[in-house]
């Protein structure tokens, strides 16, 4: 999913960079009315947790990468605003000092990974709360969310690639095939990890999920706090 410099053509690095710094200053104005001081231990721990966990991934064609996002769990756990700052930092961490994606792509990938990848789930996890009702369901719906989420990101990626006819050897049908298949598989990974994690949270610290609900689908959950138990 990290792609290198070199990577993409101009015009989708300015693209891209160009969508990152709005959804940069839209998520840190929005950010410090959603988490509170007992979130922020735990956004580092996730934060660090992922950026161990991405930093596992192989090869796949043209010499991108498939792994483990995290975006989806970041964005259940913290909210997207949060999420985004997260993904944003593993990224340019990750670029700037083990050359795991680019800068000149640091746009790209963080459009895809932290946006595309942390607010399609989000919005995707609040709908199947809307639907499915009980403990089991929302864990059901992290797991869904989180692979759809993954899919659409390495999506993303396989357009962003498929485009570059300057810079990128593969056709846009290629790139996106690749992307798809390989992330389609480490989605179901991300998928169970993300609902053990959040079935965890669900009994031990309900209060780490009730995050405002910052998308337009507001939703409070009384019955995970109250009745930790039971659905």
């Amino acid at each position: 999913m990290h792609i290198p410099d070199g990577f993409l053509d101009i015009s989708i690095c300015v693209i891209t960079y160009l969508a990152a710094i709005l959804f940069w200053a839209f998520a840190l104005r929005k950010m410090k009315k959603v988490l509170s001081e007992r979130h922020i231990p735990f956004m580092a721990t996730l934060t660090a947790m992922f950026f161990a966990a991405q930093m596992m991934n192989y090869p796949i064609i043209g010499g991108t990468t498939a792994h483990l996002l995290g975006g989806p769990l970041l964005a259940i756990a913290l909210g997207p605003y949060a999420g985004l700052i997260s993904v944003t930092l593993i990224v340019f961490i990750q670029a700037l000092l083990f050359g795991d994606g680019g800068l000149t792509t640091l746009g790209a990938n963080v459009f895809n990974m932290g946006v595309v990848g942390v607010f399609i789930p989000y919005l995707l996890f609040l709908t199947s709360l809307r639907i499915m009702k009980g403990r089991k369901m929302i864990v059901v719906g992290a797991f869904l969310s989180s692979l759809i989420g993954d899919l659409l990101a390495a999506v993303f990626a396989g357009l962003e690639l498929g485009l570059s006819a300057l810079s990128f050897p593969y056709s846009l049908q290629v790139a996106v095939t690749a992307m798809g298949i390989h992330h389609f598989f480490i989605g179901i990974g991300e998928g169970i990890v993300t609902a053990m994690i959040v079935s965890i949270l669900l009994k031990q610290r309900p209060d780490l999920l009730e995050l405002p609900k910052v998308a337009p689908i507001r939703l409070d959950l009384p019955y995970i706090s109250k009745d930790p138990k039971g659905c």
